[in-house]
């Protein structure tokens, strides 16, 4: 009986042709690199996650309202995705991201509010807004959390005209503004600024503070306080340029007073009134105050000599910003002469005689009609009017001035509070 060879199957030749796995062989290596792996992301996760809640803690942002408040004139504000104005003439809140705010070109002054640290009317940013202006709010944002070290931040598109702005520190974060113009962007640190938006030009005056203009294709041009630089479509300044000259010191109050201006109060055996610097709405500012017996006169104010002869300058201009608060006596006294605010230049003419040319404030209407208002004008309370004197040269062309001697600003009445910010006397 013959026998036939065994044969195994072809599968159990393959199997028991294959090596044994070598983990399998060796658990322990297995172990290992399961927990070395497990650790590596342990830590990957230990580290990117405190990272990227710090990050979205640092960007993270809550929108803002801004607050619109005609000064004089009607401003049309036109709200996100809205082709139809409204016309605006009393203050309004909760303006909008998206929102656009237009001038018209008839005399129109408006401030628009930006950021407020505190539930009150304090802003720490202001822009104000003049005839012909159109603009609109891209962005205002506060950080979402207080322990992000962002600042305050505000984006706005200017199309044309002239505006102001002004910004301070805060208590606890910065404020940054972004300016987009049709020639060109503009970042602001704290301070104040003038710029204007024509079709040719964009220019940037500095009073205080530091602005860096850009343009694509350019080195960025940073401007300082009392300098100017402007850019057009094609083209930037290569250096700053000198900006008309301003022959007050210290006019935005951001020096110590002692150096520029000297304060005066006039109170014969009454409680006297008080002048002091603070902040407010974003600028430093003269505030004028006296609260006491009524129906007594009193005076406080501050003055600078200035002792500069003018004979070669064919404008002299004085501009500053006015905010009325409360008076208690009627328009401007019997003799026209107690404001609540009121500036005064004191000069010597070309013939060699010293004389006085002033302005005042006042919102309260005289109630006895022989009490005439010469050389005030009224105002709308509560809220800054911008000044701007006409040229003083041509004014007072009769005794034009020879050299400027002084210029005093002061409130005087019975009771009164008032501020005052921005003072500059322009001589081209």
């Amino acid at each position: 009986m013959s026998s036939e060879p065994m044969h195994t199957s072809s599968a159990e030749t393959i199997w028991s042709a294959q090596p044994r796995h070598r983990l399998r062989e060796n658990p322990e290596r297995l172990a290992w690199i399961v927990l070395l792996t497990s650790f590596a992301i342990f830590v990957t996760l230990a580290i990117t996650v405190p990272l990227a809640i710090r990050h979205f803690i640092e960007i993270a942002t809550v929108k803002q309202a801004a607050v619109l408040d005609p000064t004089q004139g009607t401003v049309l504000l036109y709200p996100p995705r809205s082709l139809e104005p409204i016309a605006i003439t009393d203050l309004r809140d909760q303006v909008a991201e998206g929102s656009v705010i237009e001038a018209g070109d008839s005399p129109t002054q408006a401030t628009i509010r930006l950021i407020s640290e505190r539930n009150d009317d304090q802003s720490l940013g202001s822009v104000q807004i003049f005839s012909g202006t159109r603009l609109r709010i891209d962005r205002i944002r506060s950080p979402m959390f207080s322990m992000s070290s962002a600042p305050y931040q505000a984006q706005l598109t200017v199309e044309r005209g002239q505006l102001r702005v002004f910004t301070n520190s805060g208590e606890r974060r910065p404020f940054a503004v972004h300016l987009v113009t049709p020639h060109g962007e503009v970042d602001l640190s704290t301070g104040s600024y003038q710029i204007a938006v024509t079709p040719e030009q964009t220019s940037v005056m500095v009073s205080a503070g530091e602005a860096v203009m850009q343009k694509d294709g350019f080195a960025s041009l940073v401007v300082t306080s009392g300098l100017r630089g402007w850019m057009t479509a094609g083209a930037l300044a290569d250096a700053p340029l000198a900006a008309t000259e301003n022959l007050l010191r210290n006019g935005n109050f951001t020096e110590a007073m002692r150096d520029t201006w000297e304060s005066y109060v006039i109170a014969q055996n009454v409680t006297p009134g008080r002048v002091s610097i603070m902040e407010r709405d974003g600028r430093r500012v003269a505030y004028f105050i006296r609260q006491g017996e009524d129906n007594v006169p009193t005076e406080v104010g501050i003055r600078q000599h200035i002792g500069r002869d003018v004979n070669v300058y064919d404008s002299l201009i004085l501009q500053l910003d006015v905010k009325l608060l409360f008076q208690s006596l009627p328009g401007a006294g019997y003799l026209s002469s107690e404001y609540p605010l009121r500036v005064e230049i004191t000069y010597t003419d070309i013939y060699g005689k010293q004389l006085a040319w002033g302005h005042g404030f006042y919102y309260r209407d005289p109630e006895n009609e022989n009490w005439k208002i010469v050389n005030g004008e009224k105002i709308p309370p509560f809220t800054w009017y911008t000044y701007r004197s006409p040229n003083l040269m041509e004014l007072l062309k009769d005794t034009r001035p020879a050299r400027i001697d002084s210029i005093r600003i002061y409130a005087s009445g019975w009771n009164y509070q008032s501020m005052v910010s921005e003072v500059f006397l322009f001589a081209e």
